[in-house]
């Protein structure tokens, strides 16, 4: 079972442009000025202003006002210092920052809710009804396919692909003994690789006495 996050929102530029109107800024021609530098730090809105402009507009090509206008001219300064940045970094930035300044200001954007998590289960086997068998704790698990071959023994007939089955199936519970062997003796080792998967763990490579092996071991018990 993994965990997976449903979307936080929608995708860019629609997050860019909520992330805007949240802060202030968009709409009219003035709307990107006083309203939205007096929700933040000075250097944060003038940060927050340029990186608009440059989403929106693009690199800064307006000339200086006049250093009379000390606000014109810090706005103009802040754009102007992002040179040549791309519109899709801007609008980045921009919602990053206002995260960092205000993390809950996507929930206060009646336009969008954020999804919630949801459970996704990876990998799901697909089990068909009829080798399904009951336990008591109502839980189902597949029966395998079995054959009986000429020396008796119980071998399973699926993962055809597994290149050597390695132990067979246990029909004594509750006591130590040692397990039947189908094929050739697995060669015990170190540093291997191991998996389970549903009801069989598979064993591949390793070291045995200074070699390194290169086969897949199946042990269903």
């Amino acid at each position: 079972m993994a965990m997976a996050r449903g979307s936080s929102g929608p995708a860019y530029p629609e997050r860019f442009y909520a992330a805007a109107a949240y802060a202030g800024f968009g709409g009219s021609s003035n709307s990107s000025s006083i309203g939205a530098i007096s929700k933040f730090r000075n250097d944060v809105a003038l940060l927050l202003y340029a990186l608009y402009q440059q989403a929106t507009v693009g690199p800064c090509n307006i000339p200086k006002p006049r250093a009379w206008n000390p606000v014109e001219n810090s706005k103009w300064m802040s754009w102007h210092g992002l040179g040549n940045m791309s519109s899709a970094e801007a609008m980045r930035l921009f919602v990053k920052i206002l995260e960092e300044e205000d993390p809950a200001w996507y929930s206060k954007v009646p336009e969008f809710t954020v999804e919630p998590i949801v459970d996704v289960e990876m990998h799901k086997p697909k089990v068909e009804p009829a080798t399904q068998s009951a336990i008591p704790n109502g839980n189902s698990f597949p029966e395998p396919k079995t054959i009986s071959p000429e020396n008796g023994s119980v071998l399973e007939t699926q993962d055809k692909d597994v290149v050597m089955e390695g132990l067979g199936s246990i029909s004594i519970y509750d006591q130590w003994i040692a397990p039947s062997i189908s094929g050739q003796r697995p060669k015990p080792r170190y540093v291997h690789g191991a998996a389970v998967v549903q009801d069989k763990m598979y064993v591949f490579g390793g070291n045995h006495n200074g070699r390194y092996l290169n086969d897949l071991q199946a042990d269903d018990n």
